[in-house]
């Protein structure tokens, strides 16, 4: 049977349609860009080795592997920034290097690009055609190249908020129904979830007195013990959420 136009317009709508729910889903599904897909370029990295001899290897060595300030290579590298993105690094670089940091002494934002070049060829990253920037590769994730674990690495300064139970034998204290650590940059870091979740942790070297705050939700800041916390919390702050636990 011929296709009238009016059928004609219905099944070429509906292709349209199709092929825009495709689209929308396959871009749904891409990838998280990673400091594997090369976010600076070759001479860039040079450039920065330059950089960085001249203005950091007095106080991280000549081979970055850290002396008055800590090695920029290997676990340490990895212990520090993994699950942050380059823009983290970028700005924490940018704002406290060189050590002292003034108006006088402090770099160049290109210069500044270059030293994280450096810094990332030398954990044996791959580079890309184009050069790092304040606009460029700083969305990509610092993830080992296995992938993403998804968990915070140890000795992270992080917060979960979760229900307090009664000290234990060893004077630690439980949290259970807890949430995934998130992580902060101070540890008065005010709160801004009272969300839990299904976690339990173990809160270890708590100088406050928590006592009164047995059986309610409490939102704790502290040192990461294990990836993710799995060895526990060395806490510096538990602070009252929100009420008491169900």
């Amino acid at each position: 049977m011929p296709m009238t136009a009016s059928l004609r317009a219905v099944v070429v709508g509906a292709a349209v349609c199709a092929a825009t729910m495709v689209s929308v889903v396959a871009q749904g599904q891409a990838p998280a860009r990673t400091v594997w897909d090369g976010v600076f370029s070759a001479p860039q990295a040079e450039r920065g080795k330059a950089q960085y001899a001249a203005t950091c290897a007095r106080c991280h060595g000549a081979s970055l592997e850290g002396g008055m300030g800590r090695s920029l290579v290997g676990p340490s590298f990895w212990n520090k920034w993994r699950e942050q993105s380059v823009g983290d690094l970028l700005e924490y670089v940018s704002k406290n290097m060189p050590m002292g940091q003034t108006s006088t002494t402090a770099l160049s934002p290109p210069a500044y690009a270059d030293l994280i070049a450096f810094l990332l060829n030398s954990n044996d990253l791959p580079a890309g055609p184009v050069e790092l920037s304040a606009t460029s590769g700083t969305d990509a994730h610092i993830v080992p190249k296995e992938g993403s674990t998804g968990e915070l690495p140890t000795s992270t300064l992080a917060r979960v908020v979760g229900c307090l139970g009664a000290q234990a034998a060893d004077r630690s204290w439980p949290l259970s129904k807890a949430s995934r650590p998130e992580r902060v940059k101070t540890i008065d870091a005010v709160p801004t979830s009272s969300d839990s979740g299904e976690r339990q942790y173990t809160l270890k070297f708590v100088l406050q007195p928590i006592a009164p705050l047995v059986g309610q939700r409490v939102a704790v800041v502290g040192i990461l013990l294990g990836d993710g916390g799995a060895d526990g919390i060395n806490v510096s702050t538990v602070t009252a959420v929100g009420g008491a636990c169900n």
